[in-house]
């Protein structure tokens, strides 16, 4: 079995390629074939059509790139291609040289013990403009644009996180080479004409790719191997046996994992893969027996257990028969690793349907009485042949040297250390098995199949072992890293026509004493005196969370929590923020206003055009904007403190034709549009309890001797059969709500089934009668937010400032499941990554944002 140093840095060479590919979508090649230009001696290629547009969702929707992007160098790559599709947003020649270009990108080893990499993308037009914006991109100066028009190799460096690149433009292509010898490479290759897609069975791995997907990549298992020498000292690849060929693999991005399936497509036979063909697939069940500090395990399906021993051949038959001629199922091997090298626990496993006669020959290899002792009713008996498991079943059991073992149901288990079997007999007889750790179970249970092979390994647990083979074993950074991830898993079937099916599985799970309620946490690093935004990134459909903290800067964070980008606004923003398509195109903007300006911002954080617009007179409430026909002619109307309705388009202009109405006094609430028979009603409430209701171009539409009273606040305005039975609900100046209709009449609020607090309590009106949906015992703030769920679910959010909690309450008063939580605002309940589960995103006054999945939160009717 592959060592887990081994596997792991396979895996994640892989997924350094793969987490920044996902969400492609196939497109036809145009002009010069990039595949010309990737180095004959490419360990992994990958293919990535319309890779700018894909940007977004590359980054923001799953917890491993912002794990990964936590190395500058990352992080800075990340930035450097968000910075190029930003550009194209804005320059059309950029955008239509390159917008839906297929990128290449070729991992290899380039000289000593560094990792090359090499980017290949087209570029339509030759436009010397679009060249331009291409190389200043990429951090080319005036005279090194200059050079790249020649053909010439130049030298750029697009953040200081990273080394010198080198860049150079050909007919029809662009390469962005990690260092000039892999340049050097690429261009000698384009020249000579040959293309590494003609490799044989490369094209036999391509034609077996999938659709439907994330996207793919291809491996060269040997060559791949060899990358892994960068981090990894020799002796502790010493054992790794792959068979060479070709890897296809399809990818599938999810929130919390990168999950990727395909075929292995071998040059020549390999030993290991004909056994595996021979011996078919099955599932193992060893996991019942190994306690769950387990962090690494091995196995492989023996189902003729004589036909493998006759593949492998060995010289004592009577040795191979006693020790292994009694296997039926599953055979392999785990590791539980200490602090120290000393302190590691290591087991061999073996399933048999006749556990007698394992006893039987396994006994008979000793010459007179075998050591022997009992534990809890169990026999430990030592093995007195030294070295017997490897050498006739290989380098993965070295670990077994002269062990003990035991029998536990249909599974014999070998350790040199009686400690690991004793474990083994406590978790078979007490519980706190591998099979019951809810970290491990739940990973096994989604990466389940049977399987010729098998490696898993829990990269944050097993980190202590990992990083003894390391070359740099202090490197800070990449400890924090590993310590990020959870399972990791290998799956290889045997296939037909010599194939073989490979499932691979690596998943973002901190091993750190944070709730699992909480999907995310992060830190603004300031006080925050609002609740948080949820916004939808119009690029993938996740939502984002916009958060102002008090010195009046905007953050945007990720449906991970990654933090996209801050900026400065000149205030606190007044009230929700809209988002609008303001080109229409599909593209969205973030529309707000604070009390001195209007701003329009796009999705990285800069103003668009003709924003923000600056106040004459301080905004008295927030903003309001309409689109009245639905054909994204949008209008912005906001109040000022001297008694004006503004009206602005999202030009930035005011718009012609609206008559700027006088108020008697400043409006207090956002301006509400209703709809009834055809004509629109614009109803504006004043600090001196008048209602106005207006037409479109700012003319009086009707009157009412509605009066709210001194200072009301507006909660909400609601459309009814006709203008004047149209509802508005409101809080006078002590606190109490009501409710009246257009005609100035009160309605009663049994009918909408309020709430509200009365000190320590939430309180509902029934029949006009209040009653206590539940009482606290502490103080709690004066509004409480209401929420329907998907699946139809009421539930009741409350503040209790005192203790600094929010709690979720069901339509009884019952606390959902998890709540309450620590905060002081928060958002409705979401599904920020779209993967079906509900997130209540919370902050802290002191700036804590945090995402929790609570079970009562759900998704779906049970």
């Amino acid at each position: 079995m592959p060592r887990p140093s081994a596997i792991l840095l396979i895996i994640i060479t892989l997924s350094a390629a793969g987490y920044t590919l996902w969400t492609w979508r196939t497109a036809e090649t145009v002009g010069p074939d990039p595949w010309q230009a990737i180095p004959m001696q490419a360990a992994i290629v990958v293919e990535v059509p319309d890779a700018w547009n894909s940007w977004d969702r590359i980054t923001h929707t799953t917890q491993l790139w912002r794990t990964f992007a936590s190395v500058p160098a990352v992080a800075a790559a990340g930035s450097i291609v968000q910075d190029i599709a930003a550009r194209m947003e804005n320059d059309a020649a950029l955008r239509s040289s390159m917008g839906s270009d297929t990128v290449l990108i070729a991992i290899l080893r380039s000289g000593g013990e560094r990792i090359g990499s090499l980017f290949v993308g087209q570029r339509k037009g030759g436009s010397t403009l679009a060249d331009h914006g291409l190389a200043e991109a990429f951090g080319a100066n005036a005279q090194a644009v200059e050079l790249l028009a020649t053909g010439a190799v130049v030298q750029v460096r697009p953040d200081t996180a990273l080394p010198p690149l080198s860049l150079c433009l050909r007919p029809g292509l662009w390469l962005l080479a990690s260092d000039p010898g892999v340049m050097d490479e690429a261009l000698l290759n384009l020249d000579s004409g040959t293309s590494i897609a003609d490799d044989p069975v490369l094209a036999k791995a391509r034609a077996t790719f999938g659709g439907g997907i994330d996207a793919h990549i291809l491996l060269h298992s040997t060559r791949a191997a060899r990358l892994l020498n960068t981090w990894w000292r020799p002796d502790a690849l010493e054992h790794l046996d792959l068979p060479t060929g070709w890897a296809a693999l399809d990818l599938r991005a999810r929130p919390d994992a990168l999950l990727l399936s395909g075929l292995l497509v071998p040059e020549s036979p390999h030993a290991r893969l004909e056994a595996m063909q021979e011996q078919g697939v099955g599932h193992g069940t060893a996991m019942r027996a190994l306690p769950a500090r387990v962090a690494h395990l091995g196995t492989q399906h023996i189902s003729d257990a004589s036909a493998w021993l006759a593949r492998r051949g060995t010289a004592d038959e009577a040795l191979a028969e006693a020790l292994f001629g009694w296997v039926q199922g599953s055979m392999g091997t785990a590791l539980a690793p200490g602090k120290e090298a000393s302190d590691d626990l290591a087991w061999a496993f073996f399933e048999t349907n006749d556990p007698e006669l394992a006893s039987e020959r396994l006994t008979s290899l000793c010459d007179g009485p075998c050591d022997t002792l009992d534990y809890r009713g169990e026999r430990l008996t030592r093995l007195p042949n030294g070295g017997a498991h490897e050498r006739l079943l290989g380098v993965a059991y070295d670990r077994v040297e002269r062990p003990w073992w035991t029998i536990l149901g249909e599974l014999v288990l070998f350790s040199d250390d009686r400690e690991a079997l004793m474990a083994s007999i406590d978790v078979w007889n007490d519980g706190g098995s591998l099979a019951e750790d809810t970290r491990t179970a739940e990973w096994m249970g989604r990466m389940s199949s049977d399987a010729g092979a098998t490696a898993w390994c829990d990269v944050a647990r097993a980190w202590p072992y990992i990083r003894r083979g390391l070359r740099d074993q202090d490197n800070t950074v990449q400890d924090s890293l590993w310590r990020e991830l959870g399972g990791l898993s290998l799956h290889v079937s045997p296939g037909q026509r010599g194939f073989h099916h490979l499932m691979v599985g690596l998943q973002h799970a901190p091993h750190t004493e944070v709730p699992s309620a909480v999907a995310w946490s992060t830190l603004l690093g300031t006080a925050v005196e609002r609740p948080p935004d949820i916004v939808r990134n119009h690029v993938n459909n996740t939502r984002e969370v916009l958060i102002q903290d008090v010195q009046h800067r905007l953050h945007l964070l990720a449906s991970t929590g990654q933090m996209l980008w801050t900026r400065q606004l000149d205030g606190p923003i007044l009230g929700p923020v809209a988002q609008v398509d303001r080109f229409r195109n599909g593209k969205l903007q973030l529309l707000l206003n604070t009390a001195g300006s209007l701003y329009l911002i796009d999705r990285t954080g800069k103003d668009v055009g003709g924003f923000p617009v600056t106040l004459g007179s301080p905004a008295s409430a927030p903003l309001a904007v309409f689109d009245y026909e639905n054909e994204r002619d949008y209008r912005v109307l906001l109040p000022t403190s001297d008694g004006l309705l503004l009206n602005y388009g999202l030009d930035g202009q005011a718009v012609k034709g609206w008559e700027r109405p006088k108020l008697p006094s400043m409006a207090t609430a956002a301006v509400a549009h209703l709809r009834i028979k055809g004509k629109d009603h614009l109803v504006v409430v004043c600090a001196d309890g008048s209602v106005h209701i207006l037409d479109r171009r700012g003319g009086v539409r009707e009157r009412t001797t509605l009066d709210l009273g001194e200072t009301p606040q507006a909660v909400h305005i609601a459309p009814g059969p006709d203008l004047f039975s149209s509802t508005v609900r409101w809080r006078d100046a002590q606190g109490r709500h009501w409710t009246s209709d257009l005609k100035g009449s009160q309605v009663p609020q049994a009918q909408q089934r309020s709430y509200t607090t009365t000190g320590d309590s939430v309180v509902f009106l029934d029949a006009g009668v209040p009653r206590v949906l539940r009482t606290f015992g502490t103080p709690l703030a004066p509004d409480v937010a209401t929420h329907t769920l998907p699946n139809g679910q009421f539930v009741v959010e409350v503040q209790r400032p005192e203790p600094g909690l929010l709690s979720l309450l069901d339509d009884g008063g019952s606390e959902l499941d998890g709540s309450p939580v620590k905060g002081t605002w928060s958002a409705a309940p979401t599904d920020l990554d779209l993967d079906g589960r509900l997130e209540w995103v919370t902050v802290t006054r002191e700036g804590v944002v945090e995402a929790h999945r609570l079970p009562g939160l759900r998704t779906r009717t049970p």
